[in-house]
C-alpha cells in the first residue's frame, strides 16, 4: 500500500476511534435530534467526525450535516451511525461508513453526476459494537481486521442468504432473508461472504449508507450496481439509489429477474 493510501485509511481510522469515543459514554440513545428523521446520537457521532476531518482539511458530505468543501478534490463521504435505529433501541448492529472520493481525477471506476467525476478511492466500516474493521482501497483489495475478504461465490437461489432494506416479499427467489438495518454492515457482509447478496427494495439510499460498503464489495470481487442503472458514486445530500450487490453475476441476474 502506498503512502498516500495509508493516510487516507489512517484518517479513517482516526475519524471512527473520535466517534466510538464520543459514543462512550453517551446516554441518551432514544432521544430525538434536530430533524425527524434523526437521533440525538446521529448529532453526537457527526460533531466528533467532523472534527477531525475539518482539521485534516478535506471536503465533507454527511447525511447530518450536508456538504462541505475541503482544500482539495477529496472529499469524505459520512454515515456517523448507520443503523441508528438499532442504536436507539439497544440492538447491537450499527456502524460508522466513512468513504473517500475524488472529484478531480478521470480515471477508471468513476461515476459522473452532471459534469463532475466522483472516484472512490478508500473506504471504512466499522462495527460500533463489536469492533470488526472493514477497508478498501481502489486496486489493493478488501479486508477485514487486516484480513483479506472475498465473496461467498454462491451463483443460485436455493441456497442463497440475501440481506434486505425494505419489506421483502415472498417472491424473492432466495432460500433465506434477512432484514437487519444497516446497509453498509450489509454490504460488507457481501463482501466476506456471510451475506450471498443485499437487495435495496425501495432505493432509497443516499449515497452515505452504501458508498464505502459497495467500494469493499468492489474490492473484493463481489458484483455490485443500482436498481435504476444509476451511478452510485455521487455528492448530492438529496438524491437517492437503489444498491445492489451480490457474490456472482449470476446471482445478481436472478435477483434483478
Amino acid at each position: 500500500m502506498n503512502s498516500e493510501n495509508d493516510g487516507w485509511l489512517e484518517l479513517l481510522r482516526r475519524t471512527a476511534d473520535a466517534v466510538e469515543a464520543a459514543l462512550a459514554g453517551f446516554d441518551r440513545w432514544q432521544d430525538g435530534g434536530e430533524r425527524p428523521d434523526q437521533y440525538a446520537l446521529d448529532q453526537v457521532a457527526d460533531a466528533a467526525a467532523l472534527g477531525v476531518l475539518a482539521a485534516a482539511g478535506v471536503g465533507v458530505l454527511s447525511e447530518e450535516s450536508g456538504l462541505r468543501a475541503g482544500s482539495g478534490s477529496e472529499t469524505v463521504i459520512v454515515d456517523p451511525v448507520d443503523g441508528s435505529t438499532n442504536a436507539s433501541r439497544g440492538i447491537p448492529h450499527y456502524c460508522i461508513s466513512l468513504c473517500v472520493v475524488d472529484s478531480g481525477n478521470a480515471g477508471a471506476a468513476t461515476a459522473r453526476t452532471g459534469a463532475t467525476v466522483v472516484t472512490p478511492v478508500a473506504g471504512l466500516v466499522r462495527h460500533l459494537v463489536s469492533g470488526e474493521e472493514f477497508t478498501a482501497v481502489a486496486g489493493e483489495g478488501a479486508h477485514l481486521d487486516g484480513r483479506p475478504i472475498t465473496p461467498s461465490g454462491c451463483e443460485h437461489g436455493a441456497r442463497a442468504v440475501i440481506g434486505v432494506s425494505g419489506r421483502p416479499s415472498s417472491e424473492l427467489p432466495v432460500w433465506q432473508v434477512r432484514v437487519l438495518g444497516s446497509a453498509a454492515l450489509d454490504l460488507c457482509a457481501v463482501a466476506c461472504g456471510r451475506l450471498d447478496a443485499y437487495l435495496d427494495l425501495n432505493s432509497n439510499h443516499g449515497v452515505w449508507d452504501y458508498a464505502a460498503g459497495i467500494l469493499i464489495c468492489s474490492e473484493a470481487g463481489a458484483w455490485y450496481g443500482e436498481a435504476g442503472g444509476r451511478e452510485l458514486f455521487h455528492l448530492s445530500h438529496s438524491e437517492r439509489r437503489g444498491p445492489i450487490a451480490a457474490s456472482t453475476p449470476e446471482l445478481a441476474a436472478l435477483l434483478r429477474g
